[in-house]
């Protein structure tokens, strides 16, 4: 009886332990099976460490594309001391390390920023990396690898570095970089981020703000000129004249349309005591900042961020990341206590009020009688305000069920900011060398953390780190990318680590759940200057009244760019009632606009720009809600040319400035 008892016990543990597996959504494949073996491997010296240098461990990004245009993406990485490293895709989740038949090593530069752009429009992904920390300035060009294509039986890529013909070879301490068209023109302009740090910045120090240009910490804005006597487009600084002059130690860039006006703007992050910016296109070359307007609050040491619709209202929602540990002793051992003077410093000097923990800022539309947005901060009621010292929030819906999940990286190598050290280094500073004062920081290793969006108005999110498969292995982590690459349809997650090597996650999702992770990827086929369609806005309806939205931009989170187009979970439904895309605009600020119906769900749609048709300026209301409870335009009489139709009349979801009460019918269901 006893062995009875015995072995049903042993049968429900294993069971048990079997089910607790197969709940794990990611599984971390090991560099030895994948191939991918690089490490952004950091060597410190008595004159080189975080002690004379507090950027050597802001690590490095990812840039995950489709190089050899054989419909598998691959994975570039970003080295800091080390070379970068560039894999091939060979399928099944076996890569290929072909960085010096590329030649895209990098050699001689400390890259941080990776941003892939099609940048001559020719059919072939390029990489823009930037440099940033040696010295002299040579040693900080920013690099252009411009693809020429396939080369042998093998069908390796091979790569040009031509930055300094595009006018792109930047010497400032660039941090990231993100193309995107904000004259409405029709082809690709650089948003390039800056961030230099030196014995003089003293960047917590309150110091009247530098806004004119003047500081060597202010961003860049490089206008496409064209296509030049080269036979390839050339590029402009054109910062002051567009009002680019604000200072910041910049670590996060994003692209949005956040007012949907039609002109991209542009939201950056900042470290230390300068503020984030919200750069909103006034539409005539010019922005204006508009983050104390728009926000309540920020970050104080923000990191990299993301913006997205969180809550599937069709507004975009802004994430940003800090360094509040999530335990309690972690806390008191790592920050100070909160000073009044600081408050105080922030009015007397004209700064916005920080605080050190994540933003989750929530879109809540237009302000009544204004056309300044509203946003409410949510960090704390969505519980994603603390992950320890973070730096790559990424948005996307990683369980495919129609709600988008965060996943967050953090880590860095020593504990600078522990008290304790602190103390120390106040008493022993100068009795001993920075190299031995060095070893004196404490090392501490935490997990990356993944947040599952419960949905809803205001969503809160779960901490899923254990079930998802990223409590296993502690980690410095920095930059991070997301994309498909085994053609499966969920999303798979790697990322760059300091003194470790790279993570691999492969998402177990479809095949362990397929009933519930119905899913449909959108790529985008853009016009002659923008190939893949970057800034275009999709509208997704389905199940009666459920609303996704989403803008096709790759640079998200930290230094990285993610896999180029767009991903929606549909949870159990098996088809899309109807998709509506709005491409990037023309001078008028309104872009052409395609609509297609009755999409089956788990494919791979193609969306044209040339199936698309214009809509007048005058049936687009700015200031109309973006789903009014006005007649809709009469589409049964509308005549179709394949799945594509020319929008005629009148359609209130055009301008997403405020948000409905509730997600509506599709507008376009059959």
């Amino acid at each position: 009886m006893r062995s009875k008892s015995f072995l049903l016990l042993s049968f429900l543990l294993v069971s048990l332990i079997a089910c607790k597996k197969e709940a794990v959504l990611f599984h971390q494949m090991p560099a030895a099976e994948s191939g991918i073996r690089f490490s952004n491997r950091i060597t410190e010296s008595d004159s080189f460490n975080i002690l004379t240098f507090e950027y050597i461990y802001n690590g490095g990004g990812v840039g995950v594309g489709d190089f050899n245009n054989d419909g598998f993406q691959d994975v570039f990485f970003a080295g800091n001391m080390v070379d970068n490293q560039l894999y091939l895709n060979r399928k099944n989740f076996k890569f290929e390390d072909i960085t010096a038949a590329a030649g895209v090593a990098g050699k001689d530069r400390w890259c941080s920023g990776v941003a892939l752009v099609d940048i001559n429009a020719d059919g072939w992904l390029d990489i823009y990396v930037c440099a940033t920390t040696y010295k002299p300035g040579t040693r900080r060009a920013n690099l252009l690898y411009v693809n020429q294509g396939i080369s042998g039986s093998e069908e390796k890529p091979v790569f040009n570095e031509m930055a300094d013909a595009y006018g792109l070879a930047d010497t400032s301490h660039t941090t990231s970089a993100a193309f995107f068209d904000y004259d409405n023109d029709g082809d690709l302009d650089l948003y390039l981020l800056v961030n230099e740090m030196d014995k003089q910045a003293f960047p917590n120090k309150y110091r009247p703000k530098i806004t004119d240009g003047t500081s060597k910490r202010t961003d860049k804005l490089f206008r496409n000129e064209g296509v030049g006597s080269a036979g390839h487009p050339v590029f402009k600084d054109v910062s002051r004249e567009a009002g680019i002059q604000v200072e910041g130690f910049g670590l996060g860039v994003s692209i949005c349309d956040i007012n949907g006006d039609g002109w991209k703007d542009v939201y950056v992050t900042n470290d230390y005591l300068t503020n984030d910016l919200l750069w909103i296109n006034n539409g005539n070359g010019t922005f204006t900042d508009k983050a104390a307007t728009y926000f309540k609050h920020t970050c104080y040491s923000a990191m990299g961020n993301d913006v997205a619709d969180l809550n599937n209202d069709g507004l975009l929602d802004v994430v940003a990341v800090d360094m509040l540990p999530a335990d309690n002793f972690r806390r008191k051992t790592m920050l100070p206590a909160n000073n009044y003077s600081n408050y105080l410093n922030n009015d007397l000097h004209g700064y916005q009020h920080q605080y050190i923990r994540n933003t989750l800022q929530l879109n809540q539309g237009k302000h009544p009688g204004a056309n300044d947005l509203v946003f409410s901060e949510i960090s704390m009621l969505a519980g994603v305000s603390s992950t320890d010292w973070s730096w790559s929030p990424l948005a996307a819906d990683f369980d495919n069920d129609g709600d988008r999940d965060l996943a967050i990286t953090n880590g860095f190598p020593k504990d600078v900011t522990n008290r304790d050290f602190i103390d120390y280094h106040a008493v022993a500073g100068n009795l001993l060398d920075r190299a031995s004062l060095s070893q004196q920081i404490p090392v501490v290793k935490i997990h990356n953390y993944a947040f599952r969006n419960t949905g809803g108005k205001v969503p809160v999110f779960e901490d899923v780190s254990a079930d998802w498969g990223f409590t296993s292995q502690p980690s410095f982590s920095n930059g991070a990318a997301y994309a498909d690459l085994d053609n499966d349809g969920d999303l798979d997650y790697v990322v760059n680590n300091i003194n470790d090597s790279a993570f691999v996650y492969k998402n177990q999702l479809v095949e362990t759940r397929p009933q519930q992770a119905n899913w449909l990827n959108v790529k985008f086929a853009g016009s002659a200057n923008n190939p893949a369609g970057l800034g275009a806005l999709m509208e997704l309806f389905y199940e009666n009244g459920k609303l996704q939205f989403w803008e096709n931009t790759p640079y998200r989170g930290y230094l990285s760019s993610v896999e180029a187009g767009a991903h929606f979970g549909l949870g159990a439904a098996a088809k899309v009632d109807s998709v509506r895309v709005t491409w990037p605009g023309n001078p008028t600020g309104v872009g052409n606009v395609q609509l297609l119906k009755n999409i089956p769900a788990n494919q791979v749609l193609e969306v044209k720009y040339e199936n698309a048709r214009p809509v007048a300026a005058s049936q687009v209301p700015p200031t109309e809600p973006p789903f009014s409870p006005k007649p809709l335009p009469n589409l049964a009489s509308t005549s179709f040319t394949g799945t594509a139709i020319s929008l005629t009349s009148t359609c209130n979801a055009c301008s997403r400035t405020s948000s409905p009460s509730s997600a509506p019918a599709s507008p376009w269901a059959t």
